[in-house]
């Protein structure tokens, strides 16, 4: 039997630092590698070794997106695709540190507020087209109109200053790489795209970008069909890929993402080599998967946080008090235990928002709170919060599997501890309805796909934001700005410590853990680097 094994996210590959500031705009190595990570060198010099090819790709995925621009889309589909097609001025590595792509160097000014950007030269569009500052800037300016994280950007202006060189200018200090690297990824297209689709989401036709794949056909619900970019201009400033960014090679010709919605079908499909991956897997196939010599099982990391949010604005979740007694009342090993199907394999506790693989672990502030469980203190902060049994609405649903299954366990436990859970089981969409307006509900169950950037917490957890559910805290909000104005990664990894302290402490939303889920290769594949989003752009035989 072939052993299968477990890759992470932060293990691929070292880089460099390419910007030469006046104020240091560093980029940080990512977390430390894991003892098993392959040498970089080595598996650079092997990547050399591969010719590229003439077949296909095949992926069994769950639904194709809705949408490939990524300014109107949320979709974790969207994602997985448009990484392919579209280049971005910043992206992320594989330790969700921040990284040049499209730019050659930048420098930015002593008081943060003029960032100076070289772009790269000799970048060539699927259209045939060569990219230069007339088409970031007109990308910029249209990702200010368009995005669904618009506002991000509205305080910052854009000027072309040269044929590769641009300029922005920003009111107030921010951490402007990151806003440009992801969400929504500010994707680079020609000008004449950016200029007739303002406001407007891009059509098939006009899914033009500097990616090493093109669009090739897109039948929605059915498939997408990826081809690559001949005249793909590789970034040779890396030794390989990292995260987004780096080294990116197209060696299969074409790459299919097909959409197959039941999980049997994926993994019979896997089995008999009509597909080459598939993804999202229940953790009760992972035997079946491991016992085949021609597959290859991988658990993914990071994975999702499973957590519960709180109505801060009325009942006694209002109450810090009572949000302590919730999370004193639990054993987070159950809920996680319940969401794997009891497979260790696919759960570890952790209290960090950015998990493990990620740059901006950390544990701080979770020590007494986090994996806890005391009853005696949960009596002490009930009573502090004058609670005397009356009835707490918690909102989850089956659409998730994961939200259902973390369920089970809560209740239970919060139940068996004196509080009055009244379970409200909804469809996701009637449960959101429910949440947003703030009225009838105490604990709405939810998880969070990995955040790649400090900056994406802002719409979680800052006052005044829908997200928070009525949470707000002053201490909170000045981390959120400070962190937001951008620093060294060093210096936003200080703040976040601070920041993700003072969560510990107000609890705004409560962690349980990380939920890992289940992928699957052939096993004569090589070159994929499992991930939150897929990335089939190293991928060979």
């Amino acid at each position: 039997m072939k052993k299968a094994f477990v890759l992470f996210l932060a293990a691929l590959m070292g880089f460099s630092m390419f910007a030469c500031t006046a104020k240091p705009a560093e980029t940080t190595p990512a977390t430390e590698e894991p003892a098993a990570a392959a040498d970089p060198a080595t598996e650079a010099s092997a990547e050399a070794q591969v010719e590229l090819s003439d077949k296909t790709f095949t992926a069994a995925m769950t639904a194709t997106p809705t949408s490939l621009d990524e300014g109107f889309s949320t979709n974790t589909h969207c994602r997985q695709v448009s990484p392919h097609i579209f280049e971005t001025l910043f992206t992320f590595d594989e330790g969700s540190a921040v990284i040049p792509q499209l730019v050659d160097t930048y420098t930015v000014s002593e008081d943060g507020l003029v960032y100076d950007v070289t772009l790269r030269r000799g970048i060539t569009f699927h259209d045939g087209s060569t990219f230069d500052a007339d088409d970031a800037v007109a990308s910029v300016e249209r990702y200010k109109m368009n995005s669904t994280y618009n506002g991000a950007l509205d305080t910052v202006s854009v000027e072309k200053v040269g044929d590769y060189e641009i300029k922005f200018t920003l009111e107030e200090p921010l951490a402007l790489p990151s806003l440009l690297a992801f969400p929504q990824r500010v994707i680079m297209i020609p000008k004449e795209i950016a200029e007739t689709h303002m406001g407007v989401e891009l059509d098939d036709a006009a899914l033009i970008g500097t990616g090493p794949y093109m669009l090739k056909e897109w039948v929605r619900d059915v498939h997408i069909v990826l081809e690559r970019f001949e005249n793909y201009v590789q970034d040779e400033r890396y030794e390989g890929p990292t995260g987004f960014g780096g080294k990116r090679i197209a060696y299969y010709k074409t790459i299919n993402l097909e959409a197959v919605t039941e999980t049997e079908a994926r993994i019979a499909g896997l089995e008999t080599g009509e597909f080459d991956f598939a993804e999202e897997l229940p953790p009760t196939s992972y035997d079946r998967i491991n016992d085949n010599s021609d597959l290859t099982a991988t658990i993914l990391k990071p994975g999702k946080s499973i957590v519960v949010e709180f109505n801060h604005a009325e009942g006694f979740t209002a109450d810090p008090n009572f949000r302590k007694a919730l999370a004193l009342a639990i054993d987070p090993t159950e809920v996680l235990m319940s969401v794997s199907s009891g497979r260790t394999e696919f759960f570890r506790l952790d209290p960090s928002l950015y998990q493990p693989e990620q740059y901006f672990y950390t544990e701080a502030g979770s020590e007494g709170v986090y994996n806890a469980k005391n009853l005696d203190k949960v009596k002490e902060l009930l009573a502090a919060a004058n609670y005397n049994g009356e009835e707490i609405v918690y909102l989850y649903n089956k659409d998730f599997a994961n939200h259902y299954t973390a369920g089970i366990s809560l209740i239970e436990q919060w139940q068996a501890a004196g509080i009055n859970i009244v379970p409200k089981l909804q469809d996701w969409t009637t449960q959101l309805s429910i949440a947003q307006s703030l009225t009838g509900w105490s604990i709405n169950q939810s998880s969070y796909s990995p955040r790649f950037d400090p900056n994406q917490v802002r719409s979680m957890i800052h006052s005044g934001t829908l997200g928070g559910y009525g949470f707000s805290d002053a201490e909170v909000d000045e981390y959120l700005e400070a962190i937001g104005r951008g620093g060294t990664n060093e210096e936003r990894l200080a703040i976040w410590e601070k920041l993700q302290a003072r969560i510990w402490e107000t609890l705004p939303f409560l962690k349980f853990g990380d939920s890992l889920s289940l992928s699957a290769i052939r096993a004569d594949i090589q070159g994929y680097t499992p991930s939150y989003v897929d990335r089939f752009w190293m991928v060979h035989e």
